[in-house]
């Protein structure tokens, strides 16, 4: 919906005004049963080349709209209406089927607007977008009819209509005219905004890294609001993997309001983390009380009268729970009246989970996308699918009738009988006897996508059967069938998308039987993503090397990049190197006690709180119980890998405690404190990193170093090296965090020393030191604190 305020009607599309009436209204659609509904890919716009644009004003609430869409009419009274779904499957969901019914049915109101005409022989033309197949259905409607269903939709315009009005009239002019809301721009930062602003604009992406102090998040949502307030696009995404930055974008938003910009937002968070039914309605809707509540409208009136900049998941729970409706079909209807939404990285990119009603076509978005360093491997867990024969097999519950568990053992044989021979050749004993292989290849078995095609409409068919079944067990199979729906269909959306940018795996591992897609090239799967809106700001403080993470993340060579220095001065940090241990993971247990002295001296020459970064879990407990056993007066604490939410927080607690005592934690790299974590002042003083971060040794890791060693000839590279010095550069980023801070970051291993990782450091290290004893290390870091006090 678009508000003209030359002619002062809103501009809607028929595609808007039918999915708006059905989030709506009860009675919103054309349908011929009351049957449960399966939410099914959303459809694609109308490409029609040969048709026609279609439009006429309506009243409703006080309002003009001009509603308008294309179509082929005929002079035999038909009018055709051509829908484009992903796979010709799609054609056969009801939820597909009313949506494109609705949209047929408001063309042919609009047509008969325009029109004496009594009838009308409407013809809708599903074609599949990955085969070109056509499906077709017709029907005859009369006038009466087809008014009737515009009047009920009508209704449901003026819901909109004011948001909209406001935001051409009164928020795009603050948002364009808006100021940087804090006192001064930092150093850096003033060359973020502008860049981040040229790619807006100019409808392009720009990956930028910039180190922590630069201000990465203000530098972002400055621009972008200028931006949206200047036509520039029209609503802004800010994507991120950790509440802990949400929480920035809201604290940004909130200074931004201060300063006189007028802007509505609100961070999305999971259905399950809103939820307080238990998800009943995954059995049916008519479980959930807010099912039976139609109250969304008040809802959403009242969300928006309260004129929150930032709705938070805390408001929305407290409106759902006062009008009685879901909170977060609450929070999506919310979302389409914001300017700006912030939300979790597969509110978008993830195939299974996207915001339909936003991303099932390309938008005049802009994307802020924070924490950059994450998507990738993110991505490819999202692009990746596995499913094993246990897995597959999965429907005893079913009845021995079920047309479902039929399907199922007969698709459990074909993949029996397709995984075995291929790891034939490859299987080794273990010491207990237990076989184990691993079979990879560029191709994947033609028979798999005849096999889990089936699997998935079957199942389909299932469901929907059983929703009208009247036993007892009837809600226990609607929950099973579900689940296994979702694990099937993620397979097979992973067979269908299945490239050369995928890998094909089999595994045995004692009796268990799993056959994996693999994706190797992240920067395809999220292009595709990206292409989904107009620009693209990709950003974090460890974007190095940033040739690599713009491959990897969907870039070329004509994607901008920004690498900014760090603001802060070299004499805050001090940074050693141990090159003379080493940490490989054959040579780990013998390192624990060299580790352990330098963790010692290191914590020797001032009094205060550090973290000990390791490569795994294990190796993180071994050096624990190493150092508790050599330095028992050293209070240390350790993370471990099931910690619950109460402990994680007691963990943190620690480093607020001013007891002028030592404080030694060990944690793991690439885990929940090694980044996103705001340790500031004296709470964090030093971290002594042990290893290079680098991923273990795997078949997938193996397979990602053998496609860029072909594709750019960084195969190492760009599996294990760049992956793991990111993770040492997020730990290393918690100790310095503003202007005041001043620690020490201490490197353990030999390898620290080479070229490669020598290129990929950061500005702020530019003083580092290679020592070879614990002594040198003491005696260098007694030398800095030294130069700190004097300082102060």
């Amino acid at each position: 919906m678009r508000y003209n305020s030359d002619d002062g009607k809103l501009y809607v599309s028929v595609r808007e005004a039918v999915s708006s009436a059905r989030r709506g209204i009860s009675s919103y659609c054309p349908q011929d049963s009351d049957e449960p509904e399966f939410c099914g890919e959303a459809l694609r716009g109308n490409k029609a080349d040969d048709s026609a644009i279609l439009e006429c004003d309506i009243e409703s609430g006080g309002y003009v709209f001009r509603l308008y869409g294309r179509a082929n009419l005929t002079d035999a009274n038909k009018l055709r209406h051509t829908v484009h779904v992903p796979t010709i499957r799609d054609a056969k969901k009801k939820e597909v089927i009313k949506q494109a019914r609705g949209e047929a049915f408001m063309l042919a109101a609009i047509h008969l607007m325009n029109s004496d005409e009594r009838s009308l022989s409407i013809e809708i033309s599903f074609v599949a977008a990955d085969t070109s197949e056509t499906e077709v259905t017709t029907e005859d409607v009369t006038r009466t009819k087809i008014l009737s269903f515009l009047e009920k939709c009508r209704t449901a315009l003026p819901q909109a209509a004011e948001a909209e009005i406001e935001r051409v009239t009164k928020r795009l002019p603050s948002m364009a005219a808006a100021r940087f809301p804090y006192g001064s721009v930092r150093s850096g930062q003033d060359e973020f905004i502008r860049a981040a602003y040229r790619a807006i604009a100019r409808g392009t992406t720009l990956y930028g890294t910039a180190p922590t102090g630069t201000g990465k998040t203000v530098s972002a949502i400055f621009p972008a609001i200028r931006a949206l307030g200047k036509g520039k696009c029209e609503k802004i995404f800010y994507l991120t993997p950790k509440q802990t930055t949400a929480n920035a974008a809201r604290e940004c938003i909130e200074n931004l309001t201060k300063a006189g910009v007028f802007i509505r937002s609100i961070i999305l968070i999971a259905k399950d983390k809103l939820c307080k039914r238990g998800h009943v309605c995954k059995l049916s809707y008519k479980l959930c009380e807010t099912s039976k509540q139609n109250n969304m409208k008040d809802a959403v009136r009242a969300l928006f009268a309260a004129a929150i900049p930032t709705v938070t998941p805390e408001d929305v729970s407290k409106f759902a729970a006062e009008f009685g409706v879901c909170p977060y079909e609450l929070s999506l209807t919310y979302s389409e009246l914001c300017d700006l939404i912030v939300c979790d990285f597969n509110y978008l990119f993830d195939p299974q989970v996207y915001i339909r009603r936003f991303f099932s076509e390309r938008g005049e978005y802009s994307f802020l996308i924070d924490e950059a360093h994450n998507l990738g491997e993110r991505a490819r867990e999202m692009y990746s699918a596995e499913i094993s024969l246990r897995e597959l097999g999965a429907t005893e519950l079913l009845g021995e009738f079920s047309v479902l568990r039929r399907t199922s053992e007969e698709a459990c044989d074909i993949f029996r009988e397709t995984l075995t021979p291929l790891l034939r050749d490859e299987l080794r004993a273990d010491k207990s006897g237990i076989l184990h292989g691993a079979y990879h290849s560029h191709t994947l078995p033609g028979v798999f996508y005849q096999t889990f095609e089936k699997l998935v409409t079957v199942a389909e068919e299932e469901l929907f059967a059983t929703f009208s079944a009247k036993d007892d067990e009837k809600s226990e199979r609607i929950s099973y069938i579900r689940d296994y729906l979702f694990r099937i269909k993620k397979f097979y959306s992973a067979i269908c998308r299945f490239d050369e940018s995928f890998e094909f795996f089999a595994f045995l591992d004692g009796d268990e039987l799993r056959a994996k897609l693999f994706c190797l090239d992240t920067g395809t799967v999220i292009r595709s993503r990206l292409e989904l809106g107009k620009s693209a700001v990709i950003f974090s403080g460890t974007l190095s090397p940033i040739d690599y993470y713009r491959s990897v993340l969907g870039g070329d060579n004509s994607s901008g990049v920004l690498s900014l220095d760090s603001p802060f001065a070299n004499e805050q940090l001090a940074v050693s190197v141990m090159n003379t241990i080493t940490t490989r993971y054959s040579e780990r247990e013998d390192s624990l006690l060299a580790v352990c002295k330098v963790i010692a001296a290191t914590l020797s020459s001032r009094r205060g709180n550090y973290m000990i970064f390791c490569p795994s879990f294990a190796y993180s407990k071994a050096l624990y119980d190493a150092f508790v056993k050599k330095y028992p007066k050293i209070k240390s604490i350790l993370q471990t890998p099931d910690m619950s939410a109460k402990q994680k927080d007691e963990f943190l607690a620690e480093f607020s405690k001013e007891n002028g005592k030592y404080l030694a934690a060990f944690c793991v790299l690439g885990g929940i404190y090694s980044e996103g974590i705001d340790l500031a002042g004296d709470k964090l003083i030093g971290a002594v990193i042990v290893g290079i971060g680098m991923p273990a040794l795997s078949f997938e890791r193996e397979a990602i170093a053998a496609y860029y060693q072909e594709k750019l000839e960084s195969g190492v590279e760009y599996a294990y090296l760049y992956p793991g010095m990111n993770r040492v550069l997020q730990a290393a980023g918690r100790v310095i965090r503003t202007e005041n801070d001043r620690g020490v970051i201490v490197l353990i291993d030999d390898r620290f020393n080479d070229p490669i990782y020598k290129k990929i450091m950061p500005s702020l290290w530019r003083g580092m030191q290679f020592l070879s004893t614990p002594q040198e290390l003491k005696e260098r870091l007694d030398e800095f604190w030294l130069d700190v006090d004097s300082e102060t």
